[in-house]
């Protein structure tokens, strides 16, 4: 289920059955409880159900069924969701509470009842461009179908979705997702998915596996190239149909010519031991960044190591006058409501409640309706990433005179404006900073301003004229009455 339910919509929630053939169940009564906090919970319950289930191309593999419950039974705030499952094995029957995986937590899902849209939605398009679906089956995870990815997205507040699926496991068979298959039938089939209409804006992608300078493995996302493009070599199978391996410019370039998008995935993150050796991963570096990557996706969930040792690359990349637009994703496998992996094999299950489809946001200035759009967008470095706050930086204090973009601003430009918009679900504004970097090359703030009020909205003037400057950006930090902050960072206005 999602962890956000804007107004106008009611709440959806699916169950996934997998492996059902090789593990046959009978599923039963589905019962879900939603409560608050010192109030009695609210029962629903659902005897059959057939008419609910989603039919996708995986339907010998994956059962999926979609549930609703309707907002006007919905309190608003917070709630916590509680679903048991009763299935019946061999004449035994049992229930499952949320999910059947060894070891996890089984806590309840959570979810804000929310009248409002997201911070500054009037003034962006927001989005998550790092998703996997259904294509996406390996030994250890698994997608959902684009319909309920599509969903989901739609009832959050989010206008676009890009499903980045892996390269190794769009060039596997439909049947058995650990034997290659040449005939990319697999890949084909994903191409198909999206001439069908979607509520929200999704967008056709992969997430390549490809070797940098050293020759290891590392992930480039691309949006609405043509081909596909074979990367395999960290996809833990029998590497037979795809034995060359494709390096990041070569990848890069192929998605330039036609007319795609591309971004580094990710490329804070770093390979431990064990997959370097046994997956030949690696790590992103400014030797691996060509000159024609058109974004940098370094928020990935959340600020965490990952997002440090990103925006430290990011911002080397613009002190040498790299024009690099920041975006975000969660690299999400249907984790809706919480993330959930393997921790240690056969041992443990790991969760993380800060990690789920539409955490971390890329935001796009103005209204986006199509995905040339969204594209072009992009391309022109006319986004944000946030947790939460809008932020923009304005030519004036129209909210929509937006000056963050890769074109050059003239140095008679004297003043600019920073705008940043909060809601109580993300918390006041607790500071906003104005970072410049000039000739020394050498990041400083130029204007910062704490506020100690509950403001959930800011315009605030500062100037760039009189001093030789590369570059600015800004950053928001919100904190919400649970002292959780939330935070958005701009990409560059350029001089």
């Amino acid at each position: 289920m999602p962890r956000r339910l804007e107004s106008g919509h009611n709440l959806p929630i699916a169950l996934i059955i997998h492996e059902h053939r090789k593990y046959p169940v009978i599923p039963g009564t589905v019962q879900i409880s939603v409560s608050r906090t010192g109030e009695k919970p609210l029962l629903f319950k659902f005897e059959t159900y057939s008419e609910n289930e989603i039919l996708h191309p995986f339907q010998d593999q994956l059962r999926v069924f979609l549930f609703t419950i309707p907002r006007a039974q919905l309190p608003d705030g917070e709630i916590l969701v509680n679903a048991t499952l009763s299935i019946t094995k061999k004449n035994h029957t049992k229930i499952i509470l949320n999910d059947n995986l060894f070891s996890s937590s089984k806590l309840p899902f959570s979810c804000t009842i929310t009248s409002n849209p997201l911070p500054g939605a009037d003034y962006c398009t927001y989005g998550d461009l790092h998703t996997h679906s259904i294509y996406s089956q390996s030994h250890v995870e698994f997608g959902p179908p684009l319909q309920v990815i599509d969903r989901f997205a739609k009832v959050s507040g989010l206008g676009f979705v890009g499903i980045t699926d892996h390269s190794y496991d769009l060039a596997c068979r439909v049947d058995n997702y650990l034997v290659q298959d040449q005939s990319l039938k697999r890949w084909q089939m994903l191409s198909d998915e999206f001439t069908k209409p979607f509520e929200t804006i999704m967008l056709k992608g992969e997430e390549i596996s490809c070797l940098n300078k050293k020759g290891k493995v590392v992930h480039l996302g691309a949006i609405d190239h043509k081909s596909f493009l074979p990367g395999t070599l960290d996809g833990a199978r029998k590497n037979i149909c795809f034995p060359t391996q494709i390096t990041i410019n070569q990848a890069v370039n192929t998605i330039e010519t036609e007319g795609g998008l591309s971004f580094a995935a990710h490329p804070g993150s770093e390979s431990g031991i064990l997959q370097s050796l046994f997956l030949h991963r690696g790590n992103w570096s400014e030797q691996d960044i060509p000159e024609n990557l058109d974004g940098f996706q370094i928020l990935n969930s959340g600020f965490k190591k990952s997002w440090f040792r990103g925006k430290e690359l990011w911002i080397k990349m613009l002190q040498k006058s790299r024009r690099l637009p920041l975006l975000a994703g969660n690299d999400a496998h249907g984790d809706f409501n919480r993330y959930r992996a393997i921790g240690k094999p056969f041992l443990e299950i790991y969760e993380d409640l800060n990690r789920y489809m539409g955490f971390g946001k890329t935001g796009i200035y103005g209204p986006q309706t199509s995905q040339e759009q969204i594209k072009n967008q992009i391309k022109n470095g006319a986004t944000f990433v946030t947790t939460g706050p809008y932020v923009s930086i304005n030519f004036s204090r129209d909210p929509q005179s937006f000056a963050i973009s890769k074109v050059t601003i003239d140095r008679a430009v004297s003043q600019l404006f920073l705008h940043a918009i909060s809601t109580e679900e993300f918390g006041r504004i607790l500071k906003v900073t104005m970072i410049g970097c000039g000739a020394e090359n050498v990041e400083k703030p130029i204007f910062s301003k704490i506020y100690n009020e509950s403001i959930y909205e800011v315009t605030e003037g500062f100037d760039v004229g009189g001093v030789d400057r590369k570059y600015v950006r800004a950053e928001i930090v919100c904190v919400r009455e649970d002292m959780r902050r939330c935070e958005a960072y701009s990409s560059c206005c350029f001089f």
